[in-house]
């Protein structure tokens, strides 16, 4: 069921059709962290594609978090057609995140979040991302840990960006990576820290705030967490930000971020 609405979401937004998802008297839909009635952040027009999704779902909280990129460019073989040509300036690609969570009748909760490009340093497009299978791939048994560990294992990661305990207190998987809009962010062409190392960075020092935990997948060794972060170093100009973060736990330890 929460598939299925999932589905009829990203089909209203493709179609522009926010009066065809069911909501409850009570529905609050908040883009961007701002109260909003649905439909009216800059995510939704026509046309538009989502070309890369990614779902997860929380049977127990009766929640989806959904994963994607959706553009307003519509490809036909190697041609851009309609309104938007290779050489509109009005071409959009947004990194997307939807979160739903269900009631009865319909929706009682609906946040988008949403990223309009990437940032300097990262060398992936939004257009170029594609999913990570990892997250979809189910744990042996002895590997899984309990719903309130895995919690408990993800703020550990948001205490060691607070600086609240040493960066050998993050529990981390010896493969851990950091992705961040499509790009690694570990060991990487243009971030040559390792995950652990990147604690040790000066400009790796946060207030986070607001802590939620929408979606844990037990069997998937899934967590996604959305937070608020606020930057505690202005000379490194770092913007306080709205995040969400999706973690890979396996044997009591983060191998994806």
């Amino acid at each position: 069921k929460l598939l299925d609405i999932t589905l009829d979401f990203t089909e209203s937004l493709i179609n522009n059709k926010p009066q065809d998802i069911k909501l409850e008297a009570q529905c609050k839909c908040t883009y961007n962290g701002k109260q909003m009635s649905l439909g009216e952040g800059d995510i939704w027009g026509l046309p538009r594609r989502i070309p890369f999704r990614q779902t997860f779902v929380d049977v127990t909280n009766s929640s989806v978090c959904f994963f994607g990129v959706v553009t307003n460019v519509i490809n036909y073989g190697n041609a851009q057609v309609g309104a938007y040509s290779n050489n509109n300036q009005n071409q959009q690609w947004w990194i997307y995140l939807l979160r739903l969570k269900a009631g009865t009748q319909g929706l009682v909760e609906i946040e988008e979040i949403s990223r309009n490009g990437t940032q300097a340093n990262f060398v992936t497009l939004p257009q170029d991302i594609t999913p990570d299978r990892i997250f979809e791939i189910p744990l042996l048994e002895e590997d899984k840990s309990t719903r309130e560990e895995m919690i408990s294992i993800a703020a550990k990661y948001w205490d060691g960006c607070q600086k609240g305990i040493r960066p050998e207190a993050v529990p981390l998987h010896p493969d851990a990576r950091r992705i961040e809009l499509g790009s690694f962010l570990t060991d990487a062409q243009n971030f040559q820290s390792s995950v652990r190392g990147a604690y040790q960075q000066p400009e790796f020092y946060w207030d986070v705030v607001k802590r939620r935990y929408p979606i844990v997948d037990v069997d998937r060794g899934i967590v996604v967490s959305i937070v608020t972060m606020l930057s505690k170093h202005d000379e490194f100009d770092m913007p306080s930000g709205y995040v969400t973060d999706l973690f890979k736990i396996e044997n009591g330890l983060i191998k994806y971020i």
